[in-house]
Order: structure tokens, then sequence, then C-alpha cells
């Protein structure tokens, strides 16, 4: 490989991975330590059996897919920030939003230097704004409790991820330009996937196997996510899908 097509990262990313690495064990060591710190202390230690068996074995088959499919597709898009995000949890809701609008409010390109810079402050105020909120809702949580029961707000609360989720797909599949190239009808090559889904999901829940749905989400990202890739990787070739040079005024 050339020098000149050699990817040197820039001083902050190798920072941030170098760190986030170092975040990342501390992180994995505090949380499994933890527990059994908690029962050696209480003497409550678990059997094996109790803690491997056939429920939590079931509980590991939709979570271990969902875990590889998170880390798959998101890391592509947060770049070195994802370790913050990863540590801090609640990405699908929170920190990737976040994340995505703040690179779009700040006009910079994913897997940039400045993209994981953007990336990595929107995941770390996000987190601080939560910690505090959560704070302040456990403390004032007796007064706020009426009004988060009424029936308008158990009505609205069934639509606050989709919305989430359907403005941030509006804003990652528009026209938009990002590092002097725009790309045009690029929300076809998700058209296969949605298809797909759809009839899955119709089938399954026909079938009476509405509840199995839910397990086998992890399982239908993993799947989805290459032939989403192919399929507009195909529409693209045949020019479908464009990807042109910004015009400049």
């Amino acid at each position: 490989m050339s020098r000149e097509k050699k990817k040197i990262m820039d001083p902050f990313q190798k920072w941030a991975h170098s760190w986030g690495r170092v975040g990342t064990v501390i992180a994995l060591i505090y949380m499994i330590t933890l527990p059994f710190v908690i029962c050696i202390a209480f003497d409550c230690m678990p059997k094996f059996t109790d803690v491997i068996n056939a429920s939590t074995v079931g509980i590991l088959l939709i979570y271990i897919p969902v875990g590889f499919s998170e880390a798959i597709s998101y890391i592509p898009v947060m770049g070195s920030a994802s370790y913050l995000g990863f540590i801090t949890g609640n990405i699908m809701n929170l920190k990737f939003p976040c994340a995505v609008n703040g690179m779009k409010v700040a006009k910079v390109e994913q897997n940039t230097p400045e993209g994981d810079a953007i990336a990595t402050v929107s995941i770390a105020v996000s987190s601080i704004v939560a910690v505090v909120i959560l704070a302040l809702a456990a403390l004032f949580s007796s007064f706020i409790r009426p009004f988060f029961e009424t029936e308008f707000m158990m009505t609205a609360k069934d639509y606050v991820i989709p919305a989430l989720f359907g403005s941030m797909a509006l804003g990652l599949f528009a026209t938009n330009a990002s590092g002097g190239k725009v790309v045009k009808g690029g929300i076809k090559g998700v058209i296969p996937v949605l298809i797909l889904v759809s009839a899955i999901a119709l089938f399954v829940r026909i079938s009476g196997g509405g509840s199995a749905l839910l397990g086998m989400v992890g399982i239908i990202i993993v799947i989805m996510l290459p032939i989403g890739i192919i399929s507009s990787r195909i529409m693209w070739k045949k020019g479908m899908i464009t990807v042109e040079d910004v015009k400049k005024n």
C-alpha cells in the first residue's frame, strides 16, 4: 500500500482510541466485579444453574445478536466516540441520535477527526443531561408521577421513539452534502430491506408467533445490514443512486 493511500489517524483519534480502550476495560471490570462483591458481602452467591439455565439462555439469544448488530452499525457512524457511547449505554434511544444530529448541525463528516470530536461532545453532554434529569426526576418523583400517569401522556409515550428515529432517518436519507459530495436517491437502497422486514413481521404475526418477533430483532438486523449494503451498491452501479460533486454557487 502506498504512503499516499495509507490512512493516518489524527492525534485526537489516537488519544480517544487509547483512553477509550482503557475506559472500556475499567467499565467491564467494574460491571462484572460489582455483583460478585455484593453477593459475597451479603452471602447470597447464586448457584451456577440459577444463572445459566433455559430462561437466561433465551435472553442471551436475544441480546447477543442485538449487541453485535449495534456494534457493526453504530461504530462506523460514531467513530472513536463509540467507546463513551457503549460505556454510558442507551445508544439507540439517546446517544446515537445525539451524535448524528450533532455532526449534522456542525456540518462535519463522520469518521473524520472533526466528526469524532463533535460526536464525543454530543454523547458526553447527553450523558450529563440524562443524569441530571434522572436525578431531578428521582428527587421530585412523588410530585411529577401523577402527570406521567395521565391518559394523554400514556398515549404520547408510544410515539416518542418512532418520532425520534423517523426524524433522524429523514435527515440521514435526505439529499445532503457531505465531504464535498452529495448522495441522491440514497433512500432507495433500504427499500428491499423495508419490504423484507415487513414481509417477515406480517408472516410471523399471521402465524400467531407475534411474541417471537422480539427475539428475532437482533438476528434480523444482522441479516438485513449486508442486504442493505448490497442493494445500495447494485442501485449505485445501475445509476439509480448517484454520488455527485457539490455544486458551488
